[in-house]
């Protein structure tokens, strides 16, 4: 996909895919190509379309409790400037905008530092009829390596934040009620997740074994389970509903903010 040299042909070869897992997954990978480590979207506004408010994608890291990031904006910086301002913002410069010092903020941040999240940008995308949308590219070290990787990457930002915006509202509307599951019903195990997530990025059975340490047969069963559990034709589409069900990494105390979560 990501044949062009050009970011912008880069960012715009995305309006290509056809699922939002595929949609993670070139997130996910284009960002990485540019130096950064995390991306996270948040989509709020869109309730009545999906039923689900906020929409998240995001690959953040799963290890232990997981960062929060979709605070209200009077609890969270970050919120905050995505809910005010228009004009994409490196961290530390919004950081030290008038008012952004309170200890709640800054320990908001410091938080997030904790989990690896030591630096990156935030990109307002839309504030119009109730809709609110951000998209966070994310380092996970605090560096002159990494400030450059945000300064050169900045202006391509907004566009990237754009075209997430378009094709999440417009493939969310294309899967619509067929991939939405209630809450409840049978959560997956820790290594149905597992199966499910290194599916997502385009492993094989067989790959997906040798890097979770089980046989290629105990990866079908596992995936096999996860499809009847998601009520899915096959994995593809049992990761694009774990992803709109909450369901890829269970439920924590913060889970039921988040719709997907995809390293």
């Amino acid at each position: 996909m990501f044949y062009d040299r050009d970011a912008a042909s880069q960012i715009l070869a995305m309006t290509r895919v056809t699922t939002l897992a595929r949609l993670h997954a070139a997130t996910t990978y284009l960002i990485q190509m540019h130096g950064f480590r995390f991306y996270y979207f948040s989509l709020r506004g869109q309730h009545a379309l999906t039923g689900r408010d906020p929409i998240t994608l995001h690959n953040l890291p799963v290890n232990g409790r997981r960062p929060e990031m979709d605070r209200e904006p009077d609890q969270d910086p970050l919120a905050h400037y995505a809910a005010t301002r228009t004009l994409p913002m490196d961290w530390k410069q919004i950081m030290a905008l008038p008012g952004y010092q309170h200890r709640g903020y800054l320990r908001v941040m410091a938080a997030r530092a904790q989990h690896g999240l030591l630096s990156g940008c935030t990109v307002p995308l839309s504030q119009a009829n109730g809709v609110l949308a951000r998209l966070d590219l994310i380092c996970d070290h605090d560096d002159e390596e990494a400030d450059l990787c945000i300064r050169r990457y900045l202006p391509y930002a907004s566009l990237l934040g754009q075209v997430l915006l378009d094709k999440t509202r417009g493939l969310t509307r294309q899967e619509g009620d067929d991939l939405m599951e209630p809450d409840g019903g049978t959560p997956l195990t820790q290594r149905e997740r597992e199966c499910l997530l290194w599916a997502s990025e385009g492993k094989t059975n067989a790959e997906i074994g040798a890097l979770l340490g089980i046989s290629e047969r105990t990866v079908v069963y596992h995936v096999h389970h996860a499809c009847e559990k998601l009520h899915a034709r096959n994995r593809q589409h049992a990761v694009t509903k774990a992803i709109l069900s909450r369901k890829l990494f269970g439920h924590t105390s913060d889970s039921s903010r988040l719709v997907g979560n995809m390293v």
